[in-house]
C-alpha cells in the first residue's frame, strides 16, 4: 500500500518519533479507509500508529504519552487532501486505553487484518497483534455506550440529557392537556414513567419535600403545569436547531451517527467471534448512514437496539477477556530487550 504519497507519509512520521525521541513500532493507514467506508473526493488521509520511548527520555522524564500533527485547520473540518497523523506511545495504548475500552485503540489493535493498510509493522509488536484479548476489557460496555451516546446526544437521542428533557416535555403536554393550572404533582409520576431514566428524571425528597428532578434541576410539586412546561420550554430552546432538525430528518452530521452505528457493530462482531475484522463486513450500512440515505429514527433505533443487545451478546460471550497487566509488561518489556 506504499502509494498515494504513503512512503513521504511514513517518513515523516518517522521523523517526528524521533523529534521525540521515540522509535516507530507500528503505522497504518486509518478512519474510512480502514474501515471500507471513504468517500471518494470527501475523505481525508488518516494514520496512526504505535511508537517506543527511548529509555534516556523514560529515565529523564521527557517521554510523551501521545503525537500528533495535521497539515489541517484547527477551526475547520479537513479536506480529502489534508493528513491527519496520531501515534500512541506502547506504554499509553497497552496500559492505558485499551484496558479502558478506548475505541480508537480497540481499532489499531485489529488494525493489521487489513493488510492493504499497514504501512510500517515491527515484528516486536507481534505478541500484542497475535494475541489481542490479553490487553483487552471485553465485559466492560461503559466505553461503548458512552461513545455512542456521544455522538448522538446533541440530537435528543434517548439516554442523554436532551432525551430526557423530550421525553418529560411530551409526557408532560400529555398528561396535563389543556389544564395549565393543574398542579405538577398530578403528572409528576407520569412523567417519570415516561422518561424511563432515573439518572435525568426522578422525584426525590429535599428538605422533607418531595420535589421532581429533571436534568440537573428541581421542581417543587406545588407549581402549575403551566409553569413547568414553560421552564421546559426555556431549557429545551437552549439546545438551538439540533432538537428540531434531528425531528425533521435535517441538519444531522451523518459522520458522527455512523462512527456511533460503527463502535456498536465492531464490539458485537467482537464478542460474538473474538475479533474485529476490517474492512467491516457492515461497511455499505455505514455508508448509508454516512452519506444520510437513513431517517434520524432509524439511525436512533439502530443505536438503542444495538446497545441493548450489545449487553445480551456479552452476557454469554464465549470470548470474554480482561486485561492482563502481566502480559502488557511482558509485551513492553520485549521491546526494550529486556526479559528475554
Amino acid at each position: 500500500m506504499i502509494s498515494h504519497n504513503y512512503a513521504g507519509i511514513i517518513k515523516q512520521v518517522e521523523e517526528l518519533c524521533h523529534e521525540k525521541k521515540g522509535e516507530l513500532l507500528y503505522l497504518t493507514v486509518f478512519g474510512s479507509t480502514l474501515y471500507g467506508t471513504e468517500i471518494e473526493g470527501k475523505s481525508d488521509i488518516d494514520v496512526r500508529g504505535i511508537f517506543l520511548p527511548t529509555m534516556e527520555s523514560l529515565v529523564l522524564n521527557e517521554c510523551s504519552h501521545s503525537i500528533h500533527f495535521t497539515t489541517g485547520g484547527n477551526f475547520s473540518r479537513n479536506g480529502c487532501d489534508d493528513v491527519d497523523i496520531d501515534l500512541w506511545s506502547l506504554q499509553y495504548w497497552l496500559q492505558k486505553l485499551l484496558p479502558a475500552g478506548d475505541t480508537g485503540a480497540l481499532d489499531v489493535l485489529f488494525s493489521p487484518s487489513n493488510q492493504h493498510c499497514t504501512l510500517f509493522r515491527d515484528p516486536r509488536l507481534d505478541a500484542v497483534f497475535n494475541f489481542p484479548l490479553n490487553f483487552l476489557d471485553t465485559n466492560n460496555g461503559k466505553a461503548c455506550a458512552e461513545y455512542s451516546l456521544g455522538q448522538a446526544k446533541k440530537y435528543g437521542i434517548k439516554g442523554s440529557r436532551l432525551g430526557a428533557l423530550k421525553n418529560a416535555a411530551k409526557y408532560a403536554n400529555v398528561l396535563c392537556g389543556k389544564e395549565g393550572s393543574k398542579k405538577l404533582s398530578v403528572c409528576a409520576d407520569g412523567i417519570v414513567a415516561g422518561c424511563k431514566d432515573e439518572r435525568f428524571c426522578r422525584i426525590d425528597e429535599v428538605h422533607d419535600s418531595p420535589m421532581l428532578f429533571l436534568c440537573g434541576k428541581w421542581h417543587a410539586l406545588d407549581i402549575s403545569m403551566r409553569e413547568f412546561l414553560h421552564r421546559l420550554d426555556i431549557e429545551l430552546a437552549r439546545y438551538g436547531q439540533r432538537s428540531a432538525d434531528a425531528e425533521s430528518n435535517s441538519g444531522i452530521d451523518w459522520k458522527a451517527i455512523s462512527h456511533a452505528v460503527r463502535a456498536i457493530r465492531q464490539i458485537t462482531e467482537l464478542l460474538t467471534t473474538g475479533r474485529i475484522s476490517f474492512p467491516l463486513k457492515c461497511r455499505e450500512e455505514l455508508r448509508r448512514i454516512k452519506t444520510g440515505q437513513v431517517s434520524w429514527e432509524e439511525a436512533e433505533g439502530m443505536i438503542l437496539h444495538g446497545l441493548d443487545d450489545l449487553e445480551t451478546i456479552r452476557a454469554t460471550s464465549p470470548y470474554s477477556a480482561t486485561p492482563d497487566a502481566h502480559a502488557a509488561r511482558m509485551a513492553i518489556l520485549s521491546c526494550y530487550g529486556i526479559g528475554e
